[in-house]
């Protein structure tokens, strides 16, 4: 198998990280009326907080959202497709917008995409974007039933078509969605994901759950022991449900987890080097998985980088004019 790099082609067998380098640090109507517009800047894009209340049963941290509309959006009176965004474990619903460009280079290009980026827990809260077996929190049914409904039923959206697209704990969540929700999302992207949660399985699992209260990692709380509920675990990883995936278009990216990326390295920061190592093997599994399901995917494999926001807006300017090149035009 050979993967592509953005500057070097990798060929024949990857040497497997070790996976204690892996885990070190891991962790309504269709078109309804649209919020109140005051404050809404006609020629920029829009970045805006709001409240989404749960229901009773549905437990989540943070019920805040970021929403980032594009230019134009309040005078258009055209509706748009929706991207979901979702941040890493140790992130909150404000990281995209506080760590990136986003909305520098959403008013530069005006992609016509209504962004929304919710709060999926931080540390030992992290969800991985699930409902947890003990009930505590349902993140699952928030992100992909309520937070859809709310946000079809204030703002100008095009049913049905929308993208989601995250990194690290996001790029899991991303893929998770997709292949447990098919034909949910038409569009999927995942930055530096944790895309197979079995890889190095069972030892991954004892790490996943020495790691729990520092990332939120998945533990008996989250899907139930990795050894006594494998079928769980599989049920929410990406690389088990690959041919779920087929009818996504897909994207993926990870660094090699070495030194001289393009985007610079981080000295201080040794441990996000071995993440992202283990995070390229995850990535190469999901790969493999992929190819044997027939699922065709768009990957963006390149030498070097670390777990790091540098290489993530890399992987937003790379995968998004893609995204809303497939999500297509704003509508009447």
């Amino acid at each position: 198998m050979s993967v592509r790099l953005r500057r070097v082609r990798l060929v024949g067998a990857v040497v497997a990280g070790s996976v204690c380098a892996l885990l070190a640090a891991v962790s309504g109507p269709a078109h309804a009326a649209p919020p109140a517009t005051a404050g809404c800047d006609q020629a920029q894009p829009t970045l805006r907080t709001i409240t989404v209340p749960p229901p009773a049963g549905v437990h989540v941290v943070d019920d805040r959202v970021d929403v980032l509309v594009p230019p134009g959006y309040c005078a258009s009176g055209r509706h748009y497709p929706v991207l979901y965004l979702l941040h890493g474990a140790g992130d909150t619903y404000r990281s995209w917008s506080a760590n990136t460009d986003l909305v520098s280079f959403e008013r530069a290009h005006a992609f016509p995409l209504i962004i929304v980026m919710p709060d999926g827990g931080h540390n030992a809260t992290a969800g991985w974007y699930s409902d947890w077996l003990d009930g505590r929190y349902q993140y699952e049914a928030f992100d992909t039933g309520v937070l859809p409904r709310y946000v079809d039923s204030r703002y100008r959206t095009v049913r049905g078509d929308r993208g989601i697209a995250g990194l690290s704990m996001g790029g899991f969540g991303a893929l998770s969605f997709a292949a447990r929700h098919p034909g949910m999302y038409r569009v999927a992207a995942s930055f530096s994901g944790a895309v197979d949660m079995l890889y190095g399985a069972p030892a991954s699992g004892v790490i996943f759950d020495q790691l729990h209260d520092a990332y939120g990692t998945p533990n008996e709380d989250v899907w139930g022991s990795q050894a006594g509920n494998e079928s769980v675990w599989a049920a929410h990883n990406p690389a088990s449900l690959a041919a779920k995936l087929a009818g996504t278009a897909l994207f993926l990216a990870s660094g090699t987890g070495t030194p001289g990326g393009a985007q610079g390295d981080d000295p201080g920061n040794p441990g996000g080097y071995g993440l992202e190592h283990g995070v390229f093997q995850m990535n190469l599994s999901l790969v493999r998985a992929l190819d044997r399901a027939g699922v065709p995917h768009t990957d963006d494999f390149y030498a070097g980088g670390y777990h790091g926001w540098p290489y993530w807006q890399a992987d937003l300017h790379w995968a998004l004019p893609q995204i809303a090149s497939i999500l297509g035009p704003s509508r009447p």
